[in-house]
């Protein structure tokens, strides 16, 4: 079959004649179900912008890469219930190979490949992608094709979504390598953002032995739980808005007013009034100070909003939220609340699958949902989509290693839901095999309100691995504060200013509080 390219490319440079040569033999190599739909030599050049991006943290524009072998091809093509399934892959092996393999996560309920350059997952970095450093990089599509939810009607293809693919697209992604370069790689990674950040974090928890270091952005590793708490924002803003105009539940204007509230409150205790408050630990916010400032009903509903999804009884079913300014960036709207032109996320996504994904048959969410039952009925399902165990010491006591980083300002998944995760990981499996970066601001994959979303979380594990020296922070930039630089601590500690320039990392120091 003829490759047929997912992305146009610009080149600029041809590779050499051997290198092509071993790559279109790609195209005669037989592995156990799987499909080699084609293999081709992609000269240096750039490759357009992730279409997914916001899913991802991908790029949103434009990647110059070097020469490199593009495959395509497809794991277990099979008749589904409702259709064909497989698992549809990309890999891309620099003509520079640096020994190294990285798998690309992807994003929302997959359905998509995204460019396989392995690009930081968060929207603002200007870090180098894997592909531009030599790594060999794979992505997928995560077991079914297309961004409707008919593919939850198919057993196998709900399994591979959950975690199945990964095991499945890391062994073939390695044999083509190992083929094509005549050697394994020597390292291998996993990084992603959102439900990629998942996928990394269930490669640690499922394939131990396949992966030595992950990086993690956003993750949605408690999701069937963090999907109800979409469900539960619905419900409250219904509250004070129709459904079909959620976005007027609170207006920009109204946002502007907490995130100024929430600066007036904590911006200090990091040390520097800059609109950042690093000191996120220490911030014990007080909502009832925007009694005045919001009606009654808007405030409630954002308070219940805010501590998260409840039973009838008043039991938690998923977890509580942090106050950050980063609630009146455009990214927090927009899951949440949604605009005059668009929708909430969280109605137009979470709350259909949801009642896809997670129930079992599918089934839709009622407008009055009984969130106990509810998270009975996902609890099944979610024990194998989520990616929340704590005893990971096969993954740690062979070296790996997991860069985690959080937006405080996410709107998806907790940032407080994570910190207890790394708290009861730590207790259960050790201190030293993962760290949890807090960006103050950030909401999803990158974003947010004078947030320091340009950092390089693969170099951290890059260093990590070569020198076996515990990370306890990774130098950031804001994009709105091009100027500046800051260092984003490891969990628990803080970014706390110890005067002098502000725009100098070292004139921050990471503290407990």
């Amino acid at each position: 079959m003829k490759l047929t390219l997912t992305a146009a490319f610009l080149t600029t440079a041809l590779t050499s004649p051997v290198f092509a040569d071993s790559c279109s033999d790609l195209t005669g190599l037989t592995l156990y179900n799987v499909r080699i739909d084609g293999a081709a030599t992609v000269g240096a050049g750039t490759v357009p912008a992730d279409p997914m991006s916001a899913m991802t943290g991908g790029s949103p524009t434009p990647v110059g890469v070097g020469a490199h072998c593009l495959v395509e091809g497809k794991i277990e093509d099979r008749e589904g219930v409702n259709g064909r399934y497989g698992i549809r892959f990309q890999l891309r092996m620099p003509e520079d190979w640096n020994g190294k393999f990285l798998f690309q996560g992807g994003g929302g309920t997959d359905g998509f490949i995204a460019p396989a350059i392995g690009t930081i997952p968060s929207t603002g970095t200007t870090a180098t992608p894997a592909l531009k450093r030599g790594y060999a990089v794979v992505s997928m599509d995560g077991g079914h094709d297309g961004m409707t939810l008919d593919f939850t009607a198919d057993q196998q293809s709900r399994l591979d979504l959950a975690y199945a693919s990964i095991g499945k697209v890391s062994n073939t992604a390695k044999a083509l390598i190992s083929t094509f370069y005549s050697a394994a790689p020597e390292q291998s990674y996993f990084m992603g953002c959102s439900n990629g950040g998942r996928e990394a974090m269930m490669a640690a928890q499922r394939f131990p032995l396949e992966f030595d270091g992950v990086v993690a952005g956003n993750p949605g590793f408690h999701l069937s739980r963090a999907a109800l708490g979409g469900v539960w924002d619905v419900t409250q803003w219904a509250k004070v808005a129709p459904r079909d105009a959620m976005y007027s539940a609170l207006t920009p204007e109204d946002l502007d007013a907490v995130a100024e509230e929430i600066n007036r409150q904590c911006d200090a205790l990091d040390g520097l009034e800059d609109g950042v408050v690093a000191a996120y630990r220490q911030c014990e916010f007080a909502p009832e100070a925007l009694r005045g400032q919001l009606d009654d009903a808007k405030l409630d509903a954002l308070i219940a909003v805010m501590a998260g999804p409840t039973d009838a009884d008043g039991n938690a079913v998923y977890t509580d939220w942090p106050w950050d300014p980063g609630v009146a960036a455009e990214g927090w709207r927009a899951w949440k609340l949604g605009t005059e032109t668009m929708p909430a996320m969280h109605q137009i996504l979470t709350v259909p699958s949801t009642g896809a994904v997670f129930m079992t048959p599918p089934q839709q969410v009622p407008l009055d949902p009984d969130f106990a039952e509810m998270a009975d009925e996902v609890s099944d399902v979610g024990g194998y989509f989520d990616a929340d165990e704590t005893y990971l010491t096969t993954f740690a006591q062979k070296g790996g290693k997991m860069v985690i980083f959080q937006g405080l300002a996410d709107p998806i998944f907790s940032a407080t839901d994570i910190a207890r995760w790394h708290d009861q990981a730590e207790e259960d499996t050790g201190a030293d095999f993962a760290q949890l970066f807090m960006v103050p601001g950030m909401t999803h994959c990158g974003g947010g309100n004078a947030t320091f979303e340009d950092f390089d979380p693969l170099t951290v594990l890059e260093e990590w691995a070569a020198t076996d020296e515990v990370p306890t922070a990774m130098v950031a930039r804001a994009p709105s504060m091009p100027e500046r630089e800051m260092p984003i601590c490891a969990y628990p500690l803080e970014a706390l200013f110890q005067g002098g320039d502000p725009d100098i990392a070292d004139n921050f120091a990471c503290m407990a509080n």
